[in-house]
């Protein structure tokens, strides 16, 4: 399991809940960085909640299609 990398308001240390914000450049740098540490796993599955934060990060980590999957999205604040 993993989180989803940074995002602006991540940054700014405020909750985004729902709001679908994209990864900024260091979240994406994140995955990346993640991605290489883990380049010798080998994923079947990957799910993902439906925020799009997860879904780039869970696609940049694994090279794999993510399933997205609405029960592991965020609380509704």
């Amino acid at each position: 399991m993993i989180r989803h990398g940074q995002t602006d308001l991540n940054k700014e240390c405020k909750m985004q809940g729902r709001m679908g914000l994209p990864l900024n450049e260091f979240g994406v740098h994140q995955a990346k960085v993640l991605e290489e540490k883990l380049k010798n796993v080998r994923f079947d599955l990957v799910f993902s909640s439906p925020q799009e934060r997860a879904v780039k990060t869970a696609e940049i980590v694994t090279r794999s299609q993510v399933t997205v999957d609405d029960r592991l999205n965020v609380f509704d604040l």
